[in-house]
């Protein structure tokens, strides 16, 4: 009896319970349906020797049977020969074997009662059994996804890691461009300060007065 104890409290822990309690769960549900495995072993082996006990018990009462028969059809074949003595004795010997055919009886009994008893069990055992293989296939998969889970979070751990590398690297580039920028607009307003005329254009006004200075300047010459 403890040994179906054992494999019910297997079976009737709660699977949320076996991850929280054990490091690693999936092998101590897989161990767990080896013990029921083996414990069904055991129990068929039982069972297969109070089986076979029965069927001797069976073959041992059918024998009697006939040996009581025989002497009964003795104790009847002295009566018709007018022998009550040998009719007697006959029937004192049917009564011997009767009497342990009685108490083999009992044990057939018995035995038949516990091989049923036993052929529930391991179909129970069995039930079991299939119910335990189902919660580690479950268990297993769930840790599958569990780990899928935890390395999908670390991927993206990791690509998050390389965006900050990205951004700053956009930074520095946005920094640098921003000085680009900012250089060439002194350089621009430097531009504007120099008398650089090599490429304007004439403005007329500023000839016109430029040729009345040289008309000017002439006419004082002259004088």
């Amino acid at each position: 009896m403890g040994l179906f104890k054992r494999m019910n409290d297997i079976i009737s822990a709660n699977l949320n319970e076996l991850v929280e309690s054990f490091e690693d769960p999936e092998k101590i549900l897989k161990q767990a349906v080896r013990e029921m495995e083996i414990a069904i072993g055991k129990a068929m082996d039982g069972a297969a020797k109070v089986i076979a006990n029965e069927k001797r018990l069976t073959n041992q009462l059918s024998d009697l049977r006939t040996q009581a028969d025989h002497w009964k059809n003795r104790a009847i074949t002295a009566v018709k020969s007018s022998n009550d003595e040998a009719a007697r004795r006959a029937l004192v010997r049917k009564e011997e074997v009767e009497k342990l055919a009685a108490a083999l009886e009992d044990q057939r009994v018995a035995a038949e009662q516990a091989a049923r008893k036993l052929k529930i069990q391991i179909d129970a055992m069995r039930v079991r059994l299939a119910e335990a293989r189902r919660k580690a296939i479950t268990l297993s998969a769930r840790k599958r996804a569990v780990e899928a889970r935890n390395s999908f979070v670390s991927d993206m751990a990791a690509v998050s890691l390389d965006q900050s590398a990205f951004g700053r690297f956009d930074r520095i580039c946005d920094t640098v461009e921003q000085a680009e920028a900012e250089a060439d607009a002194l350089l621009e307003l430097a531009g504007c300060t120099l008398f650089d005329d090599s490429n304007e254009e004439p403005n007329p006004a500023i000839e016109i007065e430029l040729a009345e200075l040289r008309k000017m300047y002439s006419a004082q010459s002259e004088n």
